[in-house]
């Protein structure tokens, strides 16, 4: 089975993508854990939150693994991973979030959305102004730079189009190069 995290700072299209891309390689979803969450949808999260909140997407990520293997699918792609966890715990609170090895560990390949598209607002949303944005995408990268053992991909399109574009054919490499490492 193939794991593939979608990360990225918020309204970079990780949400969009992961549902265009589950359709266009007959992957199943784990959703992001976080979006429904009444402390998140409150805004009374905290770190102990952030903790909880990875091991409830791995849980989800647990979840679409066993969709996947009763539909035959063998692709499993997680709507978030540790990186928006680790970042928004590093952002928000200044702190480092306990437990998050995990869900790191769970995916085998990333895609990592850029923050070229519009923001949108959205009532979970707080980071609008672009330097910002900028800012902690370029985080993110370095976060994954710093895994050197992990594969991930830059999905930077400017369009939903050219997005799940970039994201089959970086899954498509991967999935090649996995298959000569065999």
């Amino acid at each position: 089975m193939i794991r593939i995290a979608i990360t990225g700072i918020e309204s970079t299209g990780k949400t969009t993508l992961a549902a265009a891309l589950s359709v266009a390689i007959g992957a199943e979803v784990a959703a992001e854990a976080a979006r429904n969450d009444t402390r998140v949808r409150a805004g009374t999260t905290g770190v102990a939150d952030l903790e909880r909140l990875a091991r409830e997407q791995l849980e989800a990520c647990h979840g679409a693994e066993r969709r996947a293997i009763e539909s035959g699918s063998k692709t499993v792609i997680s709507d978030s991973d540790s990186t928006v966890i680790r970042w928004w715990g590093r952002w928000v609170f200044d702190a480092e979030v306990p437990g998050l090895i995990h869900l790191e560990k769970w995916a085998d390949f990333t895609l990592l959305c850029a923050p070229n598209i519009p923001w949108e607002a959205d009532p979970l949303r707080t980071l609008p102004d672009p330097v910002d944005r900028k800012r902690l995408h370029q985080c993110y990268a370095e976060d994954l730079q710093a895994r050197r053992a992990h594969p991930w991909a830059l999905i930077d399109g400017l369009t939903q189009e050219k997005r799940l574009e970039q994201s089959v054919r970086a899954v498509q490499s991967f999935q090649n190069f996995s298959a000569l490492n065999e």
